[in-house]
């Protein structure tokens, strides 16, 4: 069986672009880098990680490896077929439940399951979203790699 293709959450972009050692951990343990497939990334998730580039007050570094890491994604439109779709029964089924996500990670989560491919973040909203059967996710911890069970 093949290793799963990850779509990286907003959280996990952020940890390369700090080149931190958490962040080499994560590429090691799911191989990102030695894949051969490109890291993929939700276009809400581009929205999310500029903004942070413009309101935290970046330095040049930091923008410049954000914008490489941007040029060498695969960005994913929300507009790519059946994400509308999927985002909508999402909702419904979160909302029906009583349970509460952010917007933008159903956005991301839709995405991730329309392609087929499994987040990779730092968020436990994504718990949320695995425990209703809604996406497979991975999720880490920030300041370890290491999965959060």
């Amino acid at each position: 069986m093949a290793a799963p293709a990850y779509l990286l959450d907003t959280g996990i972009v952020l940890l390369a672009t700090r080149a931190s050692n958490v962040s080499k951990v994560i590429d090691a343990q799911f191989g990102l880098s030695a894949s051969s497939f490109r890291p993929a990334i939700c276009e809400v998730s581009v929205g999310e990680l500029l903004a942070f580039a413009n309101s935290n007050r970046w330095g040049e570094k930091r923008k410049a490896s954000l914008m490489e890491h941007l040029k060498t994604s695969l960005v994913v439109p929300i507009s790519h077929p059946g994400v509308h779709q999927r985002w909508a029964a999402m909702q419904s089924t979160l909302q029906s439940a009583g349970v509460t996500v952010g917007q933008n990670d159903i956005w991301i989560a839709a995405t991730a399951a329309v392609t087929g491919l499994t987040v990779l973040s730092t968020d436990n909203d994504f718990k949320r979203l695995v425990t209703h059967g809604l996406v497979q996710a991975v999720i880490v911890d920030p300041r370890t790699g290491v999965v959060v069970p």
